[in-house]
């Protein structure tokens, strides 16, 4: 009698953004279940993760990039084989909402035309920050609000959109299960593989 085995999905996930929007915090908590206090910019950072989603085991490769213009051309490399993509956005910066589909988008269409997408906002907890909110009302905005997340995700036809704070670990869980969601939807091709009969 053979053993009994759990099909796992490998799946890759290239999280995108501007940086220090959040991507690596949220990498942080859902792998580790810890906050960085401090900002450490990423270059480059590979996790693998289990996560279980609709009775499916989806090995998620996870793939952390830096959003510095001065990676551009080391970020490129990252593309190949992604299953789906995470464009992540800070809600107390709007440039970075902004880059979303003035930078990301097209970036994701040079590299990886036709895979599927999410669109992340992080730090939502700043939404409620009076600081943040004192900060940005200088400069005559506001946190972007969830409307305006879902307008930007129907805009450039994101799968899904989900929103987390990483620093109170609310629905960092929730948008990686999505995403782990979405990736095994992902038909993988068998181009590629080779088969020796003998």
């Amino acid at each position: 009698m053979g053993c009994l085995s759990t099909r796992v999905y490998p799946r890759k996930l290239l999280l995108l953004g501007d940086g220090a929007c959040g991507k690596t915090s949220a990498l942080n908590v859902f792998t580790r279940d810890y906050f960085p206090e401090e900002y450490e910019p990423t270059v480059f950072e590979n996790y693998v993760h289990d996560v279980s989603v609709d009775g499916k085991v989806v090995e998620l490769s996870l793939w952390d990039t830096a959003g510095q213009e001065e990676f551009d051309r080391l970020r490129s490399l990252s593309y190949a084989h992604t299953h789906v993509v995470m464009i992540c956005f800070s809600v107390d910066n709007r440039d970075s909402l902004d880059n979303v589909e003035t930078k990301w988008l097209y970036e994701i269409l040079e590299y990886s035309p036709g895979v599927k997408v999410i669109l992340a906002a992080l730090k939502c907890d700043l939404r409620e920050d009076e600081d943040t909110i004192r900060y940005m009302a200088k400069m005559r905005e506001h946190p972007v609000t969830y409307e305006e997340g879902l307008q930007m995700a129907r805009r450039i036809q994101a799968i899904k959109y989900v929103e987390c704070s990483a620093k109170y670990k609310i629905g960092v869980q929730e948008c990686f299960e999505e995403a782990a969601r979405v990736a095994v939807s992902v038909r993988v091709s068998d181009k590629g593989k080779k088969c020796i009969v003998m």
